[in-house]
């Protein structure tokens, strides 16, 4: 049987409520283990929310470098949810060294000439957080 994945707000609590590094190490090493299972069977529906919750593991100090490319499948998306945490967790987790970055030239271009104000400020703080010159 297969245990269902917390929600970010029951995987906060669940964090917080840790009495040790182990109990807590061993919450995030489930829960990452569920959302690379939820990338893996590709469900589009529920990807954001699984991002979201790699991207806090992330912010406690946790690796998440398995998360880049679902950043870039997010922001390829039509969907504005989708667009702003995967624009939120390229920022948080792509850097100049890692090749994907460049990866998020043509959606950035892209959503840029949508025409569409928040998808444009998605666009732009994302570029202005992780433009280089190789992007241009």
């Amino acid at each position: 049987m297969v245990v269902p994945s917390l929600k970010l707000q029951d995987l906060i609590e669940e964090i917080r409520g840790a009495k040790t590094q182990a109990q807590e190490r061993e919450v995030i090493q489930k829960e990452c283990a569920h959302i690379r299972a939820s990338f893996r069977d590709g469900d589009p529906v529920h990807r954001h929310r699984q991002l979201a919750k790699l991207l806090y593991v992330h912010m406690l100090g946790y690796p998440a470098h398995f998360g880049q490319m679902e950043c870039l499948k997010l922001i390829a998306s039509s969907r504005f949810t989708d667009k702003r945490v995967g624009y939120l967790g390229a920022m948080l987790l792509l850097d100049e060294r890692h090749d994907a970055h460049l990866l998020i030239t043509n959606s950035i271009k892209n959503d840029l000439s949508q025409g569409i104000q928040p998808v444009q400020g998605l666009a732009l703080c994302t570029l202005s957080t992780m433009g280089s010159a190789e992007m241009c």
